[in-house]
């Protein structure tokens, strides 16, 4: 999950202590929210989540960009012209998406749809309700198995909540903007590049919790969690150090992370087998 602009403002990751290390610290900015506020929790993880706008709210506004996003695909010629690979990420999406919702079960009601862009500047997001799109060129690079772990992450941030988490948590920064409403913090957030590094912490912590979940998920739908390390190796080797106001960790952190997430994920895999 990227910083959020507009256009990804409504997409989209055991114990969290012993998961997760001691990222508590990254959470200063849920420290700062009012009381009051509805509480929630991240599934499979437990983190506690403070959050302002409804789960309603936020389905609505990425139910309606998602709606335009096919539709200028559609215009283009551009929304699901190979029905193979439709099929294929079809297939795999289907099988992380139970898996999904078994650890959240509200989800069995979102309108889950899955939709593939010959576009370029698409890769694979997964927004609030379950709106899945993914592009041809980056489905095309991976096998099933880390197309699970890649699709699974991307699910991870939709059955976490972490937009919600990030749009309420904007709410707390300043008292000018307590009492904005949906609308206007996406508003903020593309206008106002600061408010990405502010949030860059939190975002770190939710890539972690996404890889987390989503290999989990991946290997609970019978997919292989090793086959995602040669990915996350390669993205190692080009590790160039720490930018504190990334939303990512360098590519070696999180290869050691995910390292761990695997062998977690590893007993799963095998017990799906014998189901």
């Amino acid at each position: 999950m990227r910083a959020l602009p507009t256009s990804q403002a409504v997409t989209t990751g055991h114990g969290a202590g012993r998961r997760l290390g001691g990222w508590g610290v990254l959470l200063f900015v849920l420290a700062l929210l009012e009381e009051g506020v509805a509480l929630a929790g991240v599934p499979l993880t437990g983190r506690a989540q403070h959050m302002v706008f409804s789960n309603a709210q936020l389905q609505t506004v990425a139910a309606a960009a998602y709606d335009l996003r096919l539709q200028a695909l559609r215009r283009d010629d551009k929304l699901d012209r190979d029905p193979a690979l439709v099929e294929r990420v079809r297939r795999i999406a289907r099988g992380v998406i139970g898996q999904a919702i078994l650890l959240k079960p509200e989800a069995a009601h979102w309108a889950w749809e899955i939709h593939v862009a010959s576009s370029d500047d698409v890769d694979a997001y997964c927004m609030a309700g379950g709106k899945i799109l993914a592009g041809e060129n980056f489905l095309r690079r991976f096998s099933d198995d880390e197309l699970a772990a890649l699709l699974g992450h991307e699910i991870a941030h939709a059955i976490a909540e972490h937009v919600r988490e990030q749009l309420s948590a904007v709410t707390a920064l300043k008292p000018a903007y307590a009492h904005l409403d949906l609308e206007g913090v996406i508003a903020l957030l593309d206008s106002n590049l600061a408010m990405t590094f502010t949030l860059a912490p939190l975002s770190r912590l939710q890539e972690l919790e996404a890889d987390d979940i989503g290999i989990y998920l991946a290997a609970r739908a019978g997919h292989d969690p090793r086959a995602l390390l040669d990915f996350y190796r390669v993205l190692g080797g080009l590790d160039v150090g720490t930018d504190f106001f990334n939303s990512h960790d360098t590519a070696g952190q999180r290869l050691r992370a995910v390292e761990n997430f695997v062998a977690y994920a590893e007993p799963l895999y095998r017990a799906s087998l014998a189901r």
